[in-house]
C-alpha cells in the first residue's frame, strides 16, 4: 500500500539543473491555465500540447505557434524529446495516460481528481516509485500561503 511518503511535489527551479522538458496532454477547459502556468518557470520548456478536440488544438496554436501540437497522445507518452508528461483531461483518463507515461519512463503531473479509485492511485505510486519517477497531484492551492501555514 502507498504511503504519505511516496508523494513527491516537483517544481522546476532556477539552478544548475538541465531544464525540463514537458508535453501537455489536454487543452480544453483547465489546459491553458496548466499551460501557461508551465511558459513562466524557468528550467522548464513546454515541448508539445495533445488533445483530441481539433478546435482545442487551435486554441493552443494561438497561444503558443512555437509548441508541437498532435491529436495523437501516443507521440507525446513515447517521445524522448519530453521528460514529463502533465494529464489535464477527464478523470477517467487519469489513470492510463499516467500509467503509460510512467511505463515509458517519464514523470507525470495529474490534474486533481488523481484517479478514479484508490486502487488506481496505489498502483500509480507504485509504478513511479518502482522506477524512480515523480508523480504529483494538482491541488490549486497548495502553494499558496494560507494553505502551507495551515
Amino acid at each position: 500500500m502507498a504511503s504519505a511518503a511516496n508523494y513527491v511535489y516537483v517544481t522546476c527551479q532556477p539552478g544548475p539543473a538541465a531544464e525540463l522538458r514537458i508535453g501537455v496532454i489536454g487543452y480544453g477547459y483547465w489546459g491553458p491555465n496548466v499551460v501557461r502556468n508551465l511558459q513562466g518557470l524557468e528550467n522548464c520548456q513546454l515541448v508539445a500540447i495533445c488533445d483530441s478536440n481539433p478546435a482545442n488544438l487551435q486554441g493552443a496554436r494561438q497561444a503558443r505557434p512555437d509548441v508541437e501540437l498532435t491529436r495523437d497522445c501516443s507521440e507525446l507518452l513515447t517521445s524522448t524529446q519530453i521528460d514529463a508528461i502533465a494529464v489535464v483531461t477527464p478523470v477517467w483518463t487519469h489513470f492510463d495516460l499516467a500509467k503509460s507515461a510512467l511505463q515509458n519512463g517519464k514523470h507525470v503531473f495529474v490534474e486533481k481528481p488523481f484517479t478514479s479509485t484508490t486502487q488506481q492511485a496505489e498502483e500509480l505510486i507504485e509504478l513511479a516509485t518502482r522506477n524512480r519517477l515523480k508523480i504529483m497531484v494538482d491541488h490549486t492551492f497548495l502553494f499558496t500561503g494560507a494553505v502551507r501555514k495551515i
